[in-house]
């Protein structure tokens, strides 16, 4: 199934068993809210997440028919609306979710509970990118360019790189002179290198 999300919106593709077209079908939400990211479970094709804008965050079971409205026990009712959950991760029931203002939250049970992990203030950029890569295990990239990983749930981090982007191209040279290079934009996509197999 491919997807594409919008305001209270999903337009979902499966293919027909008739000629392997793609059939494109509307699917009322139950919200109205931006929509920023959708992430399937491969190992668990139904299982799926929406998220956006004032806290919003939709879960199916049924490969994205029918989508119902979540909340998070770890974040209260009222603290919830002000986030805008911007990237989801799921895989084998480990899940990831990021938004603004800066916050992680982080499952191992398909989002059934949800804790929050907290970021550290030294954190090059804030976090904008995440991936679940297994049991315990996530890549993460900040807005600066630095890109992380854990393999414990988020309670401890690796740097993959030795300095991020930011740093890299505003680096003031030991004789005073501070390069012209600068950097805009948005770091959004990590791209792995794959093992060839001979």
């Amino acid at each position: 199934m491919t997807a594409a999300v919008g305001a209270g919106v999903l337009v979902a593709s499966q293919s027909s068993s008739a000629k392997d077209k793609l059939l494109w079908n509307q699917v009322p939400l139950p919200v109205k809210e931006t929509l920023f990211d959708i992430s399937f479970d491969p190992s668990k094709p139904d299982h799926g997440w929406l998220v956006g804008a004032k806290g919003t965050f939709l879960e199916t079971f049924d490969g994205g028919l029918n989508w119902i409205t979540r909340s998070f026990t770890s974040l209260d009712e009222d603290e919830e609306i002000n986030y805008r959950f911007e990237v989801a991760s799921l895989l084998d029931n480990e899940g990831w979710i990021i938004g603004k203002p800066s916050i992680m939250l982080h499952t191992r049970d398909g989002g059934k509970q949800f804790e929050r992990i907290p970021l550290s203030p030294k954190l090059p950029g804030d976090p904008c990118s995440i991936k679940a890569t297994g049991a315990g295990k996530a890549e993460m990239i900040t807005t600066q360019g630095a890109v992380y990983t854990t393999v414990n749930g988020g309670l401890n981090w690796k740097a993959q790189v030795k300095e991020t982007i930011d740093a890299t191209l505003n680096r003031v040279s030991s004789s005073g002179t501070s390069g012209a290079s600068f950097f805009t934009g948005k770091i959004a996509n990590q791209v792995r290198q794959t093992a060839s197999h001979p």
